[in-house]
């Protein structure tokens, strides 16, 4: 319990330095989700086995919560999760944002049912989980055309992402995606693309948890033909 503790510590500090503050509720809400998470994760397999410490978990949120410097997110924006596997960036940016509507897409039953018990957990409003894969709901009234921003972490290349993200995008909507390493091959990639404009790429060190992360912003500027 007391490691535990000093991982909740870093976690909080090293998120202040960032400028992203946490209050003591969501500091509770965050220390809850990291030992559900490392409890299912022992049957289930939601991230890696090697990983599930709380160090480790900590990591992933910290990871999901830079989202918050590289977007504006206006009051309740409409936000999807694509692939949101084991919560990540999705919850942890609604416990923080508790004002954004979320949708979290996970084609995997497992890993859908464990998002739904965090949900319960947490006591969340304004988010639900979809247990379908993207291709089954490009023609969904509820969610085409409809979401200010969409995240995507770990779903592969930058064309593959933006093709089956495109129809879930609002026209002036963001994509979100979340790279280990500069792509500039990748983007240069999108760029004879009319329907997405590169906005912008945004690098992050952490010393403290050995994380490199690059964000590539993408803005969707005009509708399907």
């Amino acid at each position: 319990m007391f490691h535990v503790k000093q991982d909740l510590l870093r976690f909080r500090l090293v998120s202040k330095s960032l400028g992203i503050k946490i209050g003591s509720g969501e500091l509770e809400k965050f220390a809850t989700y990291q030992k559900e998470l490392s409890r299912w994760n022992k049957k289930i397999n939601l991230i890696s086995r090697s990983s599930d410490s709380p160090h480790h978990i900590f990591k992933h949120i910290l990871d999901s919560i830079l989202i918050l410097k590289a977007v504006t997110i206006p009051l309740g924006a409409k936000i999807l999760d694509f692939g949101s596997g084991a919560g990540f960036p999705g919850i942890p940016m609604k416990i923080l944002r508790d004002d954004i509507s979320l949708t979290l897409l996970e084609s995997r039953k497992k890993k859908a049912f464990f998002l739904e018990h965090m949900i319960k957990t947490l006591k969340f409003k304004g988010i639900e989980v979809i247990c379908k894969r993207a291709e089954d709901l490009v023609d969904s009234t509820n969610l085409r055309g409809k979401h200010y921003l969409v995240t995507a972490k770990a779903v592969g290349k930058l064309d593959n992402v933006t093709h089956s993200i495109l129809p879930f995008l609002k026209v002036g909507g963001f994509l979100v995606a979340y790279k280990g390493k500069s792509s500039e091959d990748e983007i240069e990639g999108l760029s004879q693309r009319e329907d997405f404009q590169f906005q912008n790429e945004i690098d992050f060190k952490l010393p403290e948890y050995d994380l490199t992360r690059n964000l590539i912003i993408l803005k969707r500027i005009q509708p399907e033909l």
